[in-house]
């Protein structure tokens, strides 16, 4: 009786979790969400937050590619807690352990229409535990990144091509475990000083965005290894141009052993499904993301490509034989 109960509360904890995504889900709808790419959220979050940056027991590479008509990107990225001791400094092997410090870098390459932006930033972080198991922590975060702005002149406009340098600063502050985690972080946070006729000329992307990002991982098979992940991010976007937006955007992923599958609802009505494989060592991954209220068919998708390999081993605090 007592092993049936626990089975019903647990069914019910699962019920008012994935109804609260939903609820979050139909209020984001009403909702708008700045430019930002979308597999920063996904795949690579320590872009978005960099006290995210070495919170897991491996050193992370991370590829992604992203498509949209004729505007293409491409992000190269790496995080990693640098190990005490050890042949490798980072991601050391199982039984080593870490000091506080966490590092991550990232080259990014940005091509939509007459606008490109070419970019590369650094990132360090120093994570405390809050325990003596050393399985929960709160790190602070800090990035410093530069862009290359490159516009193409538009004759029909009366618009002179123009190149500069932007540079700029990210700050965040992460709390995190086995299965729970919350974060806050500002990026772009030197966006004012960029002339105010240059970003009325030229729209030069450099608004502040401020993130709130929480989720949990609920264990729904041990044997089988499936763990269902609710998430939610909170973005305020601090446009110079077009004044404070804000918006709720819901995720959930379905992890099952190797595999995951997942959804993400943003920017008023896009709806984003993405999957990802994963070796031991490596992963795979895709993303695409559909227009709710524009046919496909008339709107050009986006479509992401992603591809990473994981350095050092798994600790016990990892939960699964594989890097989730």
């Amino acid at each position: 009786m007592i092993k049936a109960r626990k089975d019903n509360m647990f069914k019910i904890k699962t019920t008012i979790l994935i109804a609260l995504f939903i609820i979050t889900g139909i209020k984001a709808s009403a909702q708008h969400t700045p430019y930002t790419p979308i597999s920063n959220r996904v795949f690579t979050p320590f872009i978005i937050n960099p006290a995210i940056a070495g919170s897991k027991d491996f050193m992370a590479i991370d590829l992604a590619a992203t498509i949209q008509g004729d505007d293409l990107s491409q992000l190269l990225s790496s995080n990693s807690r640098i190990a005490k001791r050890g042949p490798r400094y980072f991601g050391a092997p199982v039984g080593k352990s870490f000091t506080s410090i966490g590092v991550g870098g990232a080259l990014f390459n940005d091509h939509s229409g007459p606008s490109r932006n070419i970019g590369v930033s650094a990132a360090a972080s120093y994570h405390i535990p809050l325990n003596d198991k050393n399985i929960s922590f709160v790190s602070a975060g800090l990035a410093v990144k530069g862009i290359y702005n490159i516009i193409d002149s538009v004759p029909d406009l009366g618009v002179p091509g123009k190149e500069s340098i932007i540079p700029n600063l990210d700050a965040g502050i992460y709390l995190y475990s086995h299965n729970l985690y919350a974060g806050v972080s500002a990026t772009n946070l030197l966006g004012s000083l960029i002339d105010s006729a240059d970003m009325a000329l030229y729209n030069i992307p450099v608004s502040r965005q401020y993130f709130f990002l929480a989720g949990y991982k609920l264990v729904l098979s041990r044997s089988l290894n499936i763990v269902l992940e609710p998430s939610l991010i909170i973005n305020l976007d601090d446009s110079l141009k077009f004044g404070s937006n804000e918006s709720y955007n819901p995720m959930l992923k379905l992890y099952m052993d190797a595999f995951c599958l997942g959804a993400y609802l943003h920017d008023y009505n896009n709806l984003t499904f993405f999957f990802q494989y994963k070796f031991p060592k490596l992963y795979i991954g895709t993303l695409i993301d559909f227009p709710r209220d524009v046919p496909f068919y008339k709107r050009d998708l986006t479509v992401e490509i992603a591809a990473g390999i994981n350095f050092g081993g798994v600790t016990k605090t990892s939960g699964s034989r594989y890097h989730w």
